[in-house]
Parts: structure tokens; sequence; C-alpha cells
């Protein structure tokens, strides 16, 4: 048995034993008129967007969920434990990515019907962890974090940022800056987000540095990457599509938070085309 076949049985055996606490969650929601009334075979299926390290669903709430929402899809958003509105913020330091693979998992028992699950750089590995226990309609990943772990990148940002890599080692925050999660955004707009952000559980980061064995999902597989990402490279991303047998959709122009920046409308075509087609 591989170590990380292991390592995955090891996970379940702890959810089993000792099952994680459930927190308050905020989950952000627009249904379209008419969807619930519609007969069940014509309705589009819903979407849970799951956020990214240190943001909240308000990273939807912006563009996405009005947009998707427009084209017949009934959208959510989740903010995971500590993050948002959120409850679990004082105990954020001693949470795991099992806390919020639980969070979104509470999260889908309270949707109408079985969705689609999208989820963003961490928020991708909590979805793909959680697809590992449940079948989505579909899993989008986009610009997602590591499955392969991310130790790799340690070095680079101890040579590159070394105060942003002993703040991490301490537990703390990795900074994230408009540099780093936008191309195309005007300064102001960037720091508004940006302010927006908030704080990361630091054992969830530590996790992140980790491999994870995901799979067999059993569910249509979409990944989007950008060659302008300065947060997950092109090798994390290819990588993430060569588990699935899936092909990564390049967009380029675009960076790491492709939710809010400047193009923020091809991405989501991309995504709702690929739902529309294949889920």
């Amino acid at each position: 048995m591989s170590r990380l076949r292991r390592s995955s049985k090891v996970m379940r055996l702890w959810d089993w034993s000792v099952p994680p606490t459930s927190a308050h969650r905020e989950v952000l929601s627009i249904v379209p008129e008419g969807w619930i009334d519609a007969p069940r075979a014509t309705r589009k299926p819903p979407i849970l967007f799951v956020h990214g390290l240190a943001h909240g669903a308000w990273c939807w709430r912006e563009h996405w969920m009005p947009a998707a929402a427009e084209r017949g899809f009934p959208v959510y958003a989740v903010s995971l434990r500590g993050h948002g509105d959120s409850g679990g913020r004082k105990r954020l330091g001693r949470t795991l990515l099992r806390h919020y693979v639980h969070d979104v998992m509470q999260t889908i028992t309270e949707l109408p019907q079985q969705p689609v699950l999208v989820g963003h750089s961490m928020g991708a590995l909590v979805s793909q962890l959680v697809a590992d226990r449940y079948s989505p309609r579909g899993l989008a990943l986009l610009t997602p974090a590591p499955i392969q772990g991310a130790a790799y990148e340690m070095p680079k940002l101890i040579r590159k940022r070394p105060l942003d890599a002993a703040k991490v080692l301490a537990g703390g925050t990795l900074p994230l800056r408009a540099e780093q999660l936008f191309t195309g955004l005007d300064e102001a707009t960037a720091a508004r987000y940006v302010d927006r952000l908030g704080r990361e559980s630091p054992w969830a980061q530590y996790e992140l540095l980790l491999p994870h064995r995901i799979g067999p999902v059993r569910c249509p597989v979409l990944v989007v990457g950008t060659p302008d990402d300065r947060v997950v490279d092109e090798k994390a991303v290819e990588v993430t599509a060569a588990a699935y047998g899936v092909d990564p959709v390049w967009l380029p122009g675009i960076g790491h938070d492709l939710m809010l920046d400047g193009g923020w409308e091809k991405a989501l075509s991309v995504v709702l085309d690929w739902v529309d087609e294949r889920c």
C-alpha cells in the first residue's frame, strides 16, 4: 500500500473516531426565479463555490454569483469556519483541512439537489477531499493548490520572500499581496479586495505542504490555470489535471484570483459552459 493511500485511510479513520465539531457557517445564495418550480429534469444544477486561503464567500458574491444566476444557475458560496462571517474564528489556530471538508459536506446536505463543486486554490483541494467522500455532479478546480504538496515551493519562498516564509513557519498567515493575486485591476480595487483577506489556520497551511491522495472521483472534472498565476505555478496545475486524466484549461492574462481579477467574465464562462456541456 502506498504512503498516500495509507495516509488517506488514516485520515478517514480519524474522521470516524474523532468527528469534526460543527461551526456556524455563512452560506450566501442566489436562486433564479422559477428554478425551484421547474421540472427537476430541466433545472440547471446548483453550484457550490468554495473559497481559498484567507478568503471568504464574499469573493464569489462580487461577480460570479450574480452572473451565474443570470444564466439560470442556483449558486451558493460557503465561508469555511474562521473565514468571512462564519463561526470558529477563536479556534482557527486548531483548525485542520478536515474541518473545512466537514463545513462543505454540511453545506451540501442543505442544498436542494446534488451540486457542482467549484473550488479555488486551497478550496480546490478541500473540494477534492470532499469528492473523495461524496460524489458531486461535477468538480471544477481553479488554480488548485497542488495535490502533490507545496513543499517543493518552500525553498523558492525562503529565497525570494524570506520574511513571508518565516511568518508561515512561525504559524502566521501567508501574506497575499495585490501583485500576486491580480494582473488586470486598478490599484484601488485591488487594495479593497486585499483588505478583505483574513487569517488562515496555520495547521491548514502546513497541510497544504503535504501530498494528498484523492480518488477515484466519479464525476466530470475541470482544471483551470493561468500562466500569470504568482501563487500556484503551472506544474501544480498540470499535476492536478494529470491525476484526473484531463487537460488543463489555460487562461492567460488573468491572475490567481480568477473570480475577482479583470477578465473574470472569461473565466466564469469557461466554467459555466463546461457545466452546461458535461454536468
